[in-house]
């Protein structure tokens, strides 16, 4: 008990509002509520953020929020009319994310508000920004329904609603509805998935002309349930590389014609990479064998993926990145992990979990449960202020320990070339190598119990091959090209 007085009593001292590398944004939200999400909103020259608070701090005073706040380089501030939380719900409102579509601002989350025909709207809104008042989209979402997210958070041409099966603005109900700025209209490739009463879809994106869809669901192509799937134009068909269920999938980024998921799938299970990956419509990349929560790596997971000054930055739950310790944020430029100095933490000194990642006014922010910078208490949004500086970074893109425990036979053979693998069983088997980057420089199958692999062209070094079974029992081991 004593312990946990002095704990309040040092939160609610003097509060430091910048470190060496990291500046406060305010002073946190009132009571056990998260910032859970930010955006940079160039159009209005804001940054958004929204989540599960009541209350937020400045320095001088304490702003009644209800899950939604703007911040002007200066100060947090009301957003518009206030959403209030769903009828009958004892917590506060809470936002997902914010979109801009088609210059307009969107905002999808737990929250509801009257739309003053006597009826209620929820889940979804479009912010009038003549009234600064949010309204319903096409039609007002009633309380029964169970579409509740928009995606893609980066929409191009079409906006999708999604969730749940439900009816929306009197069209037969389904997990999918496309939305072109001025109504609703049906998606009919969801209408070939099988019917399930608990299917879920998360995102819907376009990529290299196909549209991918995220969540749990049945598969359309056997028996079981899916997690991620891609839409060829005219049928279903499984992402190259993805199997039945590795983990959710909680972030997605397109950048350069490259697609990055990240989310809580791992190499141990099978996954394209630990947390995070990318994708060129074929391949994956394991991006260095990606990030781990030691302390728990079923526990590991990457959610917030934003692109700042030509890297990959990735928060979430983990603390390295190839083998680099970090406090659940670090990033990526192509070749190795580096971490952020800053010794970030959570109460108890424990490590934080980091839920977003926006860029505004060409500064990085993220928000998350984060309570102390390098001992000075800095609480949930902070900024990065150190530049270039790192905490450190990985010598290799692909640490060994990122592999799994080697159990493969690699005998090499004439020619400096060539390899003969042999499996501890016969079965199918599916082998990848790849180079130290992380990158795949062979894929091979096999019915039996060996196999003979030729890297070719591949220069000298270090290679790591991984195999996957039919039953998903994953093997590995390195070789050395000479």
């Amino acid at each position: 008990m004593k312990a946990y007085m002095a704990l309040a009593m040092a939160l609610s001292a003097s509060m430091a509002a910048d470190a060496q590398y990291w500046r406060a944004l305010g002073k946190g939200t009132i009571g056990p509520t998260e910032v859970q999400t930010l955006f940079g909103d160039v159009v209005t020259d804001r940054l958004l953020a929204g989540g599960t608070f009541m209350w937020i701090r400045n320095e001088h005073d304490t702003l009644l929020g209800m899950g939604q706040v703007i911040w002007d380089g200066t100060r947090w501030d009301s957003l518009a009319s206030r959403i209030e939380p769903i009828s009958g719900n004892n917590s506060t409102a809470q936002t997902y994310w914010f979109i801009r579509f088609q210059g307009r601002l969107y905002a999808c989350g737990d929250f509801a508000f009257p739309t003053g025909d006597g009826l209620g709207n929820r889940y979804l809104a479009r912010l009038n920004e003549a009234t600064e008042k949010w309204e319903p989209l096409s039609c007002p979402v009633p309380s029964s329904a169970s579409i509740n997210t928009l995606v893609p958070k980066l929409p191009d041409t079409v906006l999708y609603a999604t969730g749940r099966y439900t009816e929306l603005c009197g069209l037969p109900e389904n997990c999918v509805f496309r939305f072109d700025g001025t109504e609703f209209h049906p998606w009919a490739p969801f209408d070939q998935i099988p019917y399930y009463d608990d299917n879920l879809v998360g995102f819907v994106f376009d990529f290299r002309g196909m549209t991918y869809i995220t969540g749990f669901f049945r598969d359309p192509l056997s028996e079981g349930y899916a997690c991620f799937l891609r839409w060829n134009g005219t049928s279903w068909e499984y992402v190259p590389g993805w199997g039945t269920y590795y983990g959710p999938i909680k972030e997605i980024l397109v950048h350069d014609d490259i697609l990055y998921v990240g989310g809580a799938f791992r190499m141990d299970n099978g996954g394209p990479g630990n947390g995070v990956a990318s994708f060129d419509g074929e391949q994956w990349n394991s991006l260095g064998g990606g990030v781990l929560n030691t302390a728990m790596p079923g526990n590991t997971a990457v959610l917030g993926l934003q692109w700042f000054h030509d890297e990959l930055v990735v928060c979430g739950r983990f603390m390295e990145a190839a083998g680099v310790p970090c406090s659940s944020i670090a990033k990526w430029d192509g070749q190795h992990w580096c971490s952020y100095p800053g010794e970030l933490r959570a109460y108890w000194g424990h490590h934080p979990t980091l839920y977003e990642l926006a860029v505004w006014r060409d500064s990085l922010y993220v928000c998350g449960t984060v309570l102390t910078v390098d001992g000075d208490t800095m609480q949930q949004v902070l900024q990065w202020t150190g530049g270039d500086a790192v905490g450190g970074c990985s010598t290799v893109g692909l640490s060994e320990a990122a592999a799994p425990p080697a159990q493969l036979q690699a005998t090499p053979l004439p020619g400096g070339g060539q390899w003969r693998i042999t499996f501890p069983q016969q079965g199918n088997w599916h082998l990848e190598a790849f180079n130290t980057a992380g990158q795949v420089v062979g894929r091979w199958d096999t019915g039996g119990n060996s196999m003979v692999i030729n890297l070719g062209p591949a220069p000298p070094g270090l290679y790591f091959l991984r195999a996957i079974s039919a039953n998903k029992q994953q093997l590995a081991t390195k070789i050395l090209r000479p």
